[in-house]
């Protein structure tokens, strides 16, 4: 920036930095610098480590997470490109139900999903409660093998959407080619298409990997005494018997230390197996057997119906008559009566931070986009990678740092709603910078230019020229945001106060007190707080919506 005229796109650049400086980089090395003191708060090399790495009761956390969102990672790749292949390269009916299903199975969070299981197979569940009439009964819902079955239906559709859309850039010559000298089509596919897909599929395994790591609500809920990193990290610093933030650092700092390690590994893989391709004409529709074909459409479907099983059970329960934990048959507005007179300001808050992080990521996020696209530099790909930061980083270490660093003066921001709302903000940053980057990378520069030539100033020319051809990937890169904040969990645990609550604070609380009603009737309205975004984004932009996310 040296040399430069300290103009509008100056004080862009400083204020990013400074945002992201003071509300993630900083918390993150307050947790690593922290993770190395006592209990004193003196500088002790290694002893936190060191004490993590020789008490099973620590490093078990790390070898359940690894263990969890490894074999997850898996049983999602392999359940989302099986799905994958069949809608893609099979005539199935209802294509396009399959692949919104898949968006909605995404729409709601990870500890609603969990909760929805308990409905349907916890111990007072509704199929448990049937079954025990005919002395039946099902393996436990909860343990590793219920968190396993979470991550998988929730997670693959990652998998699926990014290998789908990489199916559809692949040339339908080079199966041809592979055919042509004498490849069976299933070595075909393992040798010819699979390895251009690579770069989609570790794309997709990093994302279920990172998720699951990050997951605090599932190992919660579900995991009854089974420790993973964040759920441990939790009970350390919040322990009645007085918090021990040194552990709870240094458990954060392990868990970055697993998913940035992650990233670079796939970034690293991708770039050495990533093809040039240019698609002419897209793979063809296969013909099959009528017993394959059936067999197919079976899974498809099947596939996206348990996908669809939560967010069912979520709405179908919440209007149930329910005792405690127990439900009936029946239809009653009990549930959401209780909620909307007993605990009105946890929906209340959820919907303003959650608008208050919107503008303020959407706001920022224009003006760094078009920096990142437009005027790039060294220091523009600093900003760029750091702001990319905080895909990798769990909320609950930042939830940790942001406490670590804003519990004492000159600033003090626990208790109140403003450390909510700058978690949200920073955690959901990179959803509308990646969204307006990638679009104006599609708008030509000779655009601008030619409204500055016509006497028109540049910044001028950004409101009225440059902003209206962003507007669909502004209005997704909003409903991303949106969509990923209404429902955040790992972070609003840790950071609320009293009369700061949100609905996902509020879900959890319910659910651990067996008020299943009310868990229900609040989980609804925010899958359909989540899901309106979405819908109204492809109901107003159509096409275009897809374009700018």
């Amino acid at each position: 920036m040296r040399g430069r005229r300290r103009d509008l796109w100056w004080t862009v650049t400083v204020a990013g930095f400074l945002a992201v400086l003071a509300f993630l980089v900083y918390p993150l090395a307050t947790v690593l610098v922290t993770s190395f003191s006592g209990e004193e708060r003196r500088f002790v090399l290694a002893a936190n480590y060191q004490r993590f790495f020789t008490h099973r009761y620590y490093y078990s956390s790390i070898v359940n997470s690894l263990y969890l969102s490894t074999v997850a990672t898996l049983g999602a790749l392999v359940l989302g490109t099986s799905l994958a292949f069949a809608v893609t390269r099979y005539p199935l009916p209802g294509k396009a139900f399959i692949r919104t299903a898949a968006n909605l199975a995404l729409l709601s969070p990870p500890f609603i999903g969990a909760y929805s299981w308990v409905v349907l197979f916890g111990r007072m569940g509704l199929v448990n409660r049937a079954l025990q009439t005919v002395d039946w009964s099902l393996p436990t819902i909860y343990g590793w093998r219920g968190i396993l079955l979470v991550f998988v239906v929730q997670y693959f559709p990652f998998v699926f959407l990014l290998v789908s859309a990489a199916l559809r850039s692949v040339d339908q010559s080079i199966e041809d080619a592979a055919l042509s000298l004498g490849s069976p089509p299933r070595r075909v596919v393992t040798t010819a298409i699979l390895p251009i897909l690579a770069p989609s599929l570790t794309a997709g395994g990093l994302l279920v990997f990172m998720g699951t790591m990050a997951d605090f609500g599932t190992p919660m809920i579900i995991g009854e005494g089974l420790r993973t990193l964040p759920t441990l990290m939790y009970g350390e610093f919040m322990n009645e018997l007085g918090g021990n933030p040194a552990m709870a650092s240094t458990l954060g700092s392990l868990l970055i230390l697993v998913n940035t390690s992650a990233l670079l590994a796939q970034r690293y893989y991708a770039f050495r197996k990533a093809y040039n391709v240019v698609c002419i004409q897209p793979l063809r529709v296969k013909r099959t057997s009528r017993g394959r074909f059936l067999g197919l459409t079976i899974f498809a479907y099947a596939v996206v119906g348990v996908a669809l099983i939560p967010a069912v059970t979520i709405i179908v329960s919440s209007f149930m008559p329910t005792r405690g934990p127990v439900m009936y048959a029946g239809f009653s507005l009990h549930s959401y009566e209780i909620i909307f007179f007993r605990i009105p300001r946890a929906i209340a808050n959820t919907f303003g931070l959650t608008a208050g992080a919107v503008v303020l990521d959407v706001a920022l996020g224009v003006f760094v986009a078009y920096l990142l696209a437009r005027r790039r530099s060294r220091t523009h790909a600093l900003l760029d990678s750091l702001i990319m930061l905080a895909y990798a980083i769990p909320g609950t270490v930042v939830g940790v740092g942001l406490i670590v660093v804003y519990n004492r003066p000159p600033v003090i921001l626990t208790g109140t709603w403003v450390i909510l709302l700058v978690s949200y903000f920073i955690r959901h940053l990179p959803y509308p910078v990646r969204s307006c980057t990638a679009m104006l990378q599609q708008i030509d520069v000779r655009v601008e230019e030619a409204s500055v030539s016509l006497g028109v100033p540049p910044f001028r020319t950004f409101v009225k020229v440059t902003v209206p051809l962003m507007f669909p990937a502004i209005i997704s890169g909003a409903a991303l945001a949106w969509m990923t904040t209404i429902g955040e969990l790992s972070s609003s645990i840790l950071l609320y106060s009293g009369p700061w609550a949100t609905m996902s604070v509020a879900i959890f609380t319910e659910v651990f007190s067996n008020h299943f009603g009310t868990a229900s009737a609040l989980a609804s309205i925010l899958i359909l707080a989540a899901f309106l975004p979405l819908f109204l984004t492809y109901r107003v932009l159509g096409d275009r919506a897809a374009l700018g996310a």
